[in-house]
C-alpha cells in the first residue's frame, strides 16, 4: 500500500496514513469518511536559485554565522554561504551555535570554529564581530505569534525582556500567527542589535523562501508573506491529531514538542480532543516543565517567577484544562502527562482514533494537522 506521510504540506486521504514520529514514522489505520482532506502545495526553490541569492550577501572581515537549530536546511545554507566565500582569503567566518545545538553543529564543520553562545556573554561575544548572520525557521509560535531570529533570540538571551513579556502582559492562551505585545518587544530588541538575518520557510522536502534583512519592517514583512502562504480558514473541530512536524529537534523533548500542541488547538471545539505525537527521546527538556515536576516552581507564583524556557507551558496548562480533552503519544512516562500536566497518555495513533471514534462517533472527522510549525488552521 502506498504511504502518504502528513509531514509535509500535501495532504491527501488514503487508508493508510503515515505521521512523523522523532525520526520515524508511526502508522494510522483510518477510514477515508473519517479523514478530514487539507490539500496545499509549496513550491520549492532549487539549489541554483538558493546560491545566488546568497552570493549577494556580502560578508565583512570577521563574520559570525549563527545557525539558531541544527535543522539540516539551516546548516545546508551555513555550508553553501562559507563555500561561495572561500576564495576570499581576507574573510575569517567562525559559526555560533546554542547551547544544545553545539555538538550536532560541530560535526558539520571541523574547518571552521564552531562555539556555543550562552546568555550571559551573547551581546559581548556578538559584538567582536564585523559582521554577524543569524539564520532561523520562520513559523508559527504560541508565545511570540511567529518564530524566527527576533524571538528565538529574546526567548534564549534576553531574560530581562522575557521577564517584561509575562509581568506586564497578561499571558492566558496561544497566539500563533497573530502580532501582539511579545512580538512587538522582540522586534524592538532585534531593531537594537545591528545583525542581518536569514529567514527560511521550509519543509521537510526543502527551501520554499529565502528572506533577507536586518530591522523590523524586514521582519514583518517576511512573516506577512509567510502567513500568506500557510494559514486556511477551516470550521471549527472535534478532533485534532497533531504531529510534531518533519525537524527532528521538534521531536527531542516535551518542551520542544509543546509548541506543535498550542500552535494547533486554536481550531478545536470546547470539550474537543487533540492529541500530540512527539517522541521525547530526550524526557521533558530542560526549563519550567522539570522544575514544576521537582516542586522548584510554584504555578500559584508564576508571575513572580522568573522566566526560565518553556514557562509557558505551564501557564496553558492551567489555563486550558477545563476546557479540552489533551493528550499525548510519547516514550515518556504515563505518570509525569497525565498526573502533573493532565495529558492522558496514549499508546499508540490507533488507540487514539479508537478513542475519538468512541466520544464523538464512528462517522466523525478527525482533522490531521502535519507540521503546526509551519501550517497554521484559523477558525471561521
Amino acid at each position: 500500500m502506498k504511504k502518504i506521510y502528513f509531514n509535509s504540506f500535501t495532504i491527501i486521504s488514503m487508508p493508510e496514513i503515515w505521521l512523523g514520529y522523532g525520526s520515524t514514522h508511526v502508522v494510522l489505520d483510518i477510514k477515508q469518511e473519517n479523514l478530514l482532506q487539507f490539500k496545499s502545495e509549496v513550491n520549492l526553490m532549487s539549489d541554483e536559485n538558493i546560491i545566488n541569492i546568497l552570493t549577494d550577501i556580502k560578508l565583512s572581515k570577521k563574520t559570525l554565522i549563527f545557525p539558531l537549530s541544527f535543522s539540516k536546511h539551516l546548516l545546508k545554507l551555513v555550508s553553501l554561504l562559507i563555500d561561495i566565500n572561500k576564495s576570499d582569503n581576507t574573510l575569517e567566518i567562525e559559526i555560533g551555535t546554542l547551547s544544545n545545538d553545539f555538538l550536532h553543529t560541530k560535526s558539520h564543520f571541523v574547518h571552521n570554529r564552531v562555539f556555543q553562545i550562552d546568555k550571559k556573554d551573547f551581546y559581548e561575544k556578538i559584538n567582536k564581530f564585523d559582521n554577524v548572520v543569524f539564520i532561523s525557521k520562520i513559523g508559527y509560535d504560541p508565545l511570540f505569534g511567529f518564530s524566527g531570529t527576533p524571538s528565538i533570540i529574546t526567548r534564549n538571551f534576553a531574560s530581562d525582556l522575557m521577564n517584561d513579556i509575562f509581568n506586564s502582559n497578561e499571558i492566558i492562551r496561544p497566539i500563533p500567527g497573530q502580532i501582539d505585545e511579545p512580538l512587538k518587544i522582540a522586534l524592538e530588541n532585534y531593531d537594537k542589535l545591528s545583525i542581518h538575518s536569514l529567514e527560511i520557510f521550509s519543509n521537510q522536502y526543502g527551501i520554499s523562501r529565502i528572506y533577507y534583512g536586518n530591522n523590523s519592517k524586514f521582519f514583518k514583512e517576511a512573516i506577512a508573506d509567510f502567513k500568506s502562504n500557510t494559514s486556511f480558514n477551516i470550521d471549527e473541530q472535534k478532533s485534532l491529531m497533531i504531529s510534531s512536524g518533519s525537524e527532528l529537534d521538534n521531536h527531542i523533548t516535551l518542551n520542544n514538542s509543546l509548541y506543535s500542541l498550542w500552535n494547533s488547538i486554536g481550531v478545536l471545539r470546547k470539550q474537543g480532543t487533540a492529541v500530540l505525537l512527539a517522541e521525547n527521546s530526550r524526557g521533558l527538556g530542560d526549563g519550567a516543565l522539570t522544575m514544576y515536576l521537582e516542586g522548584r516552581l510554584n504555578l500559584s507564583e508564576i508571575k513572580k517567577t522568573s522566566y526560565v524556557n518553556g514557562l509557558e507551558h505551564l501557564v496553558y496548562f492551567e489555563n486550558l484544562k477545563d476546557e479540552y480533552y489533551l493528550g499525548l503519544v510519547s516514550s515518556i512516562p504515563f505518570y509525569y502527562t497525565k498526573t502533573k500536566f493532565r495529558l492522558y497518555r496514549y499508546n499508540n495513533v490507533n488507540e487514539v482514533l479508537e478513542n475519538m471514534m468512541s466520544r464523538y462517533g464512528k462517522s466523525s472527522k478527525v482533522m490531521i494537522c502535519p507540521d503546526p510549525s509551519i501550517t497554521l488552521f484559523i477558525k471561521k
